[in-house]
């Protein structure tokens, strides 16, 4: 019995070793290897594309915003905290819009009609978008399962989802997960930019 313990404990030692020596190594890859590995990575967080129609029946389509910043909202006119957020959103667009961040509510549940209706009431800055509810149910599946509104998910300059919070963005009651919005649009609107040279 002991014996048995004694090799174990070696056999065990001796496997570690080697896992940790083969794993501890650098590993090379060539630059073909690397551009596909970068390909496969950006795929997987690269933001599902959708075809949706807004109020005043312009077409959105994801894939043609590349280039921008796109703040994805989905969300429904009868819930309670995507209508708080609302006057948060729009502060946002008119901050940003002239810099590149597009704003798209996507209503899971609303028609059109609903949502006319709904802006009657409420003031929104930004493109409110609706679709049917085999089209919607496969846009929530698409993005992870959006099981509950709100959501919101934040697409950078190259089409990858850079951020994401699954619940209303407030920034009165977390303004925590407020600025991390706002730092994360701020930082997007960044990339590609070309600094000016500074004057001698």
């Amino acid at each position: 019995m002991k014996n048995k313990l004694i090799k174990f404990v070696i056999v065990g030692f001796i496997g570690a070793l080697g896992y940790f020596l083969l794993f501890s190594q650098e590993i090379k890859f060539s630059s073909s290897q690397k551009e596909a590995l970068n390909k496969v990575l950006g795929d997987i967080n690269k933001a599902p594309d959708f075809t949706l129609k807004a109020m005043n029946d312009s077409v959105y389509i994801l894939s043609e915003l590349d280039g921008k910043v796109v703040l994805i909202n989905f969300w429904a006119t009868w819930c309670g905290p995507c209508r708080m957020e609302i006057p948060e959103f729009n502060e946002m667009h008119k901050s940003y819009h002239e810099k590149g961040l597009e704003i798209l509510g996507i209503s899971v549940s609303d028609n059109k009609k609903q949502l006319k209706n709904f802006a009657k009431s409420f003031t929104v800055d930004y493109p409110l978008l609706y679709g049917g509810t085999r089209e919607m149910n496969k846009i929530m599946r698409d993005y992870g399962g959006v099981n509950a509104v709100p959501s919101s998910f934040l697409v950078g300059k190259n089409g990858t989802i850079v951020w994401s919070y699954p619940g209303a963005i407030l920034k009165n009651y977390d303004p925590q997960t407020f600025a991390a919005l706002v730092y994360e649009i701020e930082k997007e609107l960044k990339k590609g930019e070309v600094k000016n040279p500074v004057e001698e």
